[in-house]
């Protein structure tokens, strides 16, 4: 089994929707993810903080609930560990329902009544300053007493908390804050590409304290500023220093394939990891490294299972 934490699908969804293009998934993707042997992955809705649309957070969801529905051959929605093995029983993908930004979140009571229709992980914010807390384009702003509350009502729930995109101080805020596991579903590492989606040594740590797991990412300059090293040897490379640096228990894969939202581009510029149907590489290239099976069945999916369960209710 091997889970993505991380893929932009339900917005491309809606953005082929509005071209016209019903059932994109299966035009689009699912032949990779065949391919990739991807049984699970979180798929997210990530509204765009520069729209100029109040409603696109809802219409992406609408049309996001109304899709997996009607593609129910493929999809399983998972809401908790149970359902992510009937979706293996199955032969589906299980879908764990996410959240990238919740700049457009009106308040808890909507983030409860998306809990109620599937929804099980949110990250704050998207890059952006918002009510809730402040992402990377702000160094001097954090959590905000709005998102203190987001945060106790994911914790009452049973939601999968993200701090991908927070600030570093918003991101050791909310460290502070909450009491269970806690994801970074993409980013990279700072030692090896210093890139500002990319985490410190510190933060690695804070995340081996709270028994999270950061999900490496297949982002070409996250994993290197030189064009020639962005490769899926030097994405490897992050996840060995990521094992060396807080243990085997605490790396997992949150590719972030997000070329698809663009128009025009056809790969992710990585050589090796052009799309999800080469994820095989990465296992290839880690067993060259000497990691066990044992091993990479923990960062294909074990970790990130092992959240999951602690987590979500």
């Amino acid at each position: 089994m091997i889970l993505d934490a991380h893929g932009d699908i339900l917005t491309d969804m809606y953005n082929q929707k509005k071209k016209g293009m019903k059932d994109s998934f299966k035009k689009r993707h699912l032949k990779m993810y065949k391919e990739a042997g991807v049984t699970h992955s979180i798929f997210v809705n990530w509204t765009n903080p520069k729209t100029d649309n109040p409603n696109l957070f809802n219409e992406i969801f609408n049309n996001a609930f109304l899709e997996l529905g009607k593609n129910d051959d493929i999809f399983y929605i998972c809401k908790n560990t149970e359902d992510m093995h009937e979706s293996v029983k199955q032969n589906k993908i299980g879908v764990i329902i996410g959240i990238e930004g919740i700049m457009q979140l009106e308040d808890t009571n909507q983030l409860r009544d998306l809990y109620d229709k599937g929804v099980r992980h949110a990250s704050l914010t998207w890059n952006e300053v918002n009510k809730y807390a402040a992402g990377l384009n702000s160094e001097t702003e954090g959590l905000t007493l709005l998102g203190k509350e987001v945060l106790d009502t994911m914790q009452e729930l049973g939601m999968i908390i993200d701090l991908s995109h927070l600030n570093p101080r918003s991101f050791s805020e909310v460290i502070e804050y909450v009491k269970g596991p806690v994801i970074i579903s993409h980013g990279n590492i700072k030692n090896i590409c210093n890139h500002i989606r990319n985490y410190t040594d510190e933060q690695l740590q804070m995340i081996k304290e709270k028994n999270g797991v950061i999900g490496i990412c297949g982002i070409a300059p996250f994993i290197a500023s030189e064009k020639d090293n962005q490769t899926v040897q030097t994405m490897v490379q992050h996840i060995d220093y990521a094992v060396k640096t807080i243990g085997i228990d605490h790396v997992g894969l949150g590719f972030d394939f997000c070329y698809y939202l663009y128009d025009g581009v056809e790969n992710n510029h990585v050589e090796g990891l052009q799309s999800m149907s080469d994820v095989g590489n990465v296992f290839m290239e880690l067993s060259k490294l000497g990691y066990s099976k044992e091993e990479i069945n923990k960062i294909k999916y074990e970790n990130f299972y092992r959240v999951i369960k602690e987590v979500i209710r």
